[in-house]
């Protein structure tokens, strides 16, 4: 209903590996000459272009289950409207009394 969490958990550990293989080219590439050089920017760029691709990814699961949830949310304030007002009227008045216990405090 809300997105799948194993494919946040699942792209959000392969932008993980992924920076850590950069980090290992990276520190290879420090030592390195010559054409190894030059192989080890070319699989750098490839990573970076991956994970760029993942981010998105990811973007486009958070904006899905965002429109869920307010799709979800607007349902159930239109087939319930006295309920939804008298919760955020409680609400409300919790949050009034908390407010006002603290600032007795003070």
């Amino acid at each position: 209903m809300f997105g799948s969490k194993m494919n946040v958990s699942t792209v959000g550990h392969e932008i993980r590996s992924m920076i850590n293989e950069v980090e290992q080219l990276l520190s290879e590439a420090r030592t390195s000459t010559g054409e190894k050089t030059a192989e080890l920017e070319k699989r750098s760029l490839q990573l970076l272009s991956s994970t760029i691709s993942k981010t998105h990814e990811l973007e486009k699961i958070a904006i899905n289950t965002a429109k869920d949830i307010a799709t979800s949310t607007d349902n159930i304030v239109h087939e319930n409207p006295w309920r939804s007002m008298a919760i955020a009227g409680l609400l409300g008045a919790g949050i009034g009394l908390l407010a006002g216990v603290a600032l007795s405090r003070n």
